[in-house]
């Protein structure tokens, strides 16, 4: 009975570590009081993609109105946000896919290009990243939580949207694809 005690006192200060470790990943994701994704999201699917202007990891400008007439993804992450890290392979997978046919805009929700840059090499992604000109661009998409993936049409309008919950996967973000690419991006 002694050893059995002992041994729950021993543990009893590793559920504690790893349950305030957990807690303090998932802050990286979200800001304030959880709430469902759908009352934090600001663009839904059918509105309007909100102006923007992006420069890219390797230094060009890109502007919401020069992807006119195409098909993208537009992502905000986080490097340290667990579901970001889960999402990343997905959508290099996606980059590596459909380079050249369907940009993939992966834009930090508030890092800097030194801190996006140390993680992508490190985790060997080819893909770009994008810095926002306007540091709030994310705030007018949604209000907090993240990641958030976009799929846009051809006119500028969100076809589909993910957050956290469930997090964007290589067969729902391929089908949204295939299906506006053989509409000629509509």
């Amino acid at each position: 009975m002694t050893n059995l005690f002992r041994f729950r006192e021993k543990t009893k200060g590793i559920g504690h570590l790893v349950l305030c470790t957990l807690m303090l990943s998932l802050i990286s994701c979200m800001h304030d009081d959880v709430e469902p994704a759908d009352s934090t999201m600001l663009v839904k699917v059918g509105d309007q993609v909100p102006s923007f202007i992006l420069t890219s990891s390797d230094g060009k400008e890109l502007t919401s109105s020069s992807l006119s007439g195409h098909v993208y993804i537009l992502n905000f992450f986080d490097t340290g946000c667990p579901d970001c890290q889960k999402e990343f392979p997905v959508m290099q997978q996606v980059y590596d896919k459909y380079e050249g046919n369907v940009p993939i805009l992966n834009v930090p929700r508030s890092q800097t290009k030194e801190e996006v840059s140390v993680y992508w090499e490190e985790a060997g992604f080819t893909m770009p990243f994008y810095i926002p000109q306007d540091k709030n661009l994310y705030y007018k998409f949604a209000t907090k939580t993240i990641p958030r993936t976009y799929i846009v049409n051809a006119k500028g309008k969100v076809v589909a949207a993910y957050s956290d919950a469930p997090i964007a996967d290589l067969i729902s973000i391929e089908q949204h694809l295939q299906q506006l690419l053989a509409k000629g991006g509509n």
